[in-house]
């Protein structure tokens, strides 16, 4: 109890100091906007009361609330977008402070293609901004997520073996450290920590500026549904897909299986004739409609195409990486079914098929190397979706999505298909996510952190997310 008191009086004091530096840019209870605020999260089970939400405006004002944290002792949570599910990640209950980076919007293309992003955009405006000038960057699927936990995290885009992941791309992250200052990171400055924040979250500082390359891609997308009794074709396709991705970079997909329907993306970096991996989908038996048409145009065009995200409510992710493998696919959608009909709680249980290939590696490694430890071999980034409406089936919802991962792993492992990889932009909490990086990955983590964040600050005032204090 009295740790609770103490914790409150400094998070009150962090609260008080900050209203006198940001006036007009922080929320507490009583004012009209704070509920919008702690609502802006995409997982409804993410909106906690903070005690305030401040809102700098520049990487400056993010050094002052640092310094503000470390004066006053107080717990505090980042928020980018608000797109992770995981409560307290980027949400944090009265006992600490929310520092809000969506004003941090700045967008500079500058003459070497070189698109300089503020930490609170979100990827619907990098692509809109790009567009005008014929350019795409390597960002998420969809329009609503933020930029900096999906960089942060690796970051999964609409065609992996083009041009690697999203943090394959980034060429300078700016940095505010734990003693306030400002520093970059790149290749040639702080090279370190340039390198463990290429997958390795959010343990070493606050990242309010990435400079990213961008490309001119052109694109064609469509989103196809199928009956789910027709499983069998369609993942039989996917892992065709699959196998031809190794040899095509240009091909995106994803395979979304819930309890009514299943729904396949199906994306080509080329504006020629109807690729053949449309035709393998779209000549299935079990085919429903096209809900999306054919659209060819550019990033932005695709993710227009996929649509928001859907209205909030209470979520939770888990993931999985295994190999690829019909047999094993076949497992796993058997193993959900089953999960699903014990676990009617769960208004919605989906998985999601998304591919990494090979080539998705080695342009990792190409362009620098991250600290993610991937196999260079085809694999499957496994995403589990738990969606619900009353907070009364939290915990039942938490323990269906754990039986659904866990027998996924014993499936990969009795199949042969087994993978350490976790992806920290779908990982459920407790999932030991850095360990899953490797030994060697994990020590480099240590050692940056302990450099640039020597005192440990952002391992314990920062409240939750995958956190190398946790291993």
């Amino acid at each position: 109890m009295a740790f609770k008191i103490e914790r409150m009086a400094s998070t009150m004091a962090a609260c008080e100091l900050l209203r006198a530096i940001f006036p007009g840019r922080i929320d507490f209870p009583a004012d009209s906007n704070y509920r919008a605020v702690m609502e802006h999260p995409w997982s409804s089970n993410s909106w906690l009361p903070a005690a305030c939400f401040v809102r700098p405006a520049d990487t400056h004002g993010v050094a002052e609330v640092l310094k503000v944290v470390k004066k006053t002792g107080a717990t505090f949570a980042v928020r980018g977008g608000g797109h992770n599910f995981n409560p307290g990640f980027s949400s944090v209950k009265g006992y600490g402070i929310v520092l809000d980076l969506r004003d941090l919007n700045t967008l500079h293309l500058d003459g070497e293609r070189i698109l300089q992003v503020g930490a609170g955009n979100t990827w619907g405006a990098v692509f809109s901004f790009l567009d005008e000038s014929g350019l795409s960057a390597i960002g998420s699927r969809q329009n609503d997520l933020g930029v900096s936990g999906f960089l942060l995290g690796g970051g999964m885009p609409a065609f992996p073996s083009l041009h690697g992941l999203g943090a394959d791309n980034v060429k300078n992250y700016e940095v505010v450290l734990s003693d306030a200052t400002i520093v970059n990171a790149n290749a040639h400055e702080n090279a370190d920590l340039y390198h463990s924040l290429k997958g390795g979250g959010s343990n070493f500082g606050i990242v309010t500026r990435f400079d990213i390359a961008t490309y001119p891609i052109e694109t064609q997308s469509t989103i196809a549904i199928y009956r789910l009794a027709g499983h069998e074709e369609v993942l039989r396709t996917t892992v065709e897909v699959q196998e031809t991705m190794e040899n095509d970079p240009r091909i995106g997909i994803f395979t979304t299986v819930n309890s009514g329907l299943i729904a396949v993306g199906l994306f080509y970096a080329a504006k020629i004739g109807r690729p053949r991996v449309f035709e393998a989908f779209l000549n299935l038996k079990s085919l429903i409609r096209v809900v999306v048409p054919t659209r060819t145009g550019t990033v932005k065009t695709l993710v227009d195409g996929i649509g928001p995200l859907a209205p909030p409510t209470r979520r939770m992710v888990s993931t999985v990486s295994t190999k690829v493998s019909y047999d094993f696919y076949i497992a796993v959608h058997q193993f959900w079914l089953d999960t699903a009909n014990k676990y009617p709680e769960i208004g919605s249980l989906s998985y999601n098929i998304q591919p990494v290939s090979s080539t998705t590696v080695q342009i990792g490694r190409d362009k620098g190397g991250n600290v993610l430890g991937l196999e260079k071999v085809a694999q499957t980034w496994w995403s589990l979706v738990a969606e619900w409406s009353d907070s009364v089936n939290d915990e039942r919802a938490s323990q269906g999505l754990d039986v659904l991962q866990q027998g996924i792993v014993r499936l990969a492992k009795e199949h042969g298909q087994s993978l350490d990889f976790l992806s920290m932009n779908s990982a459920k909490s407790p999932q030991n996510v850095l360990e899953s990086y490797g030994q060697e990955n994990t020590a480099k983590l240590r050692r940056t952190a302990e450099k640039y964040d020597p005192q440990g600050f952002f391992q314990t005032r920062q409240n939750d997310g995958f956190l190398l204090r946790k291993i």
